[in-house]
């Protein structure tokens, strides 16, 4: 068996957090805004799950907002704001965080104009990409 940075280092990561509690996302079954790279399916779950009295209308403005301020060129404070706020529309349960969705993927592209980039490992909260993590072999 050839030993590389999957095998040494990427796998082993992504079966650390399955043991935490997130779920991996096979990107060959999966489906995404490549916009925003939002999971629109587990995105819509969550939201619903989280905010019970939401109607389909709702949730689909909620997801319209997100991609206005994730457009914003504010450096990603409008979302922060949004995914923060304690009244109106919860895209997080910080009240019982068992209530969210924890997923994990890997190898999705970014893309900003001309610009792209590939994260080892991607974190989704309730669907939404908040987290990445390269992974290096050791001693590189």
């Amino acid at each position: 068996m050839a030993f590389n940075e999957n095998t040494r280092v990427k796998i082993p990561a992504i079966l650390h957090l399955c043991r935490l509690g997130y779920s991996y996302v096979s990107l060959s079954k999966a489906k995404w805004d490549i916009t925003t790279n939002i999971f629109t399916g587990i995105f819509t779950e969550s939201i619903r799950r989280i905010n019970p009295d939401m109607e389909e209308g709702d949730i689909k403005r909620t997801y319209e907002n997100i991609s206005f301020a994730l457009d914003n060129e504010d450096l990603g404070e409008a979302f922060s704001k949004m995914l923060n706020a304690t009244s109106g529309v919860k895209l997080i349960d910080f009240k019982d965080f068992n209530n969210n969705s924890f997923n994990v993927v890997t190898e999705i592209t970014y893309k900003n104009g001309d610009d792209e980039f590939r994260p080892d490992i991607t974190l989704l909260i309730n669907g939404m990409p908040l987290a990445f993590i390269e992974v290096k072999k050791p001693n590189n």
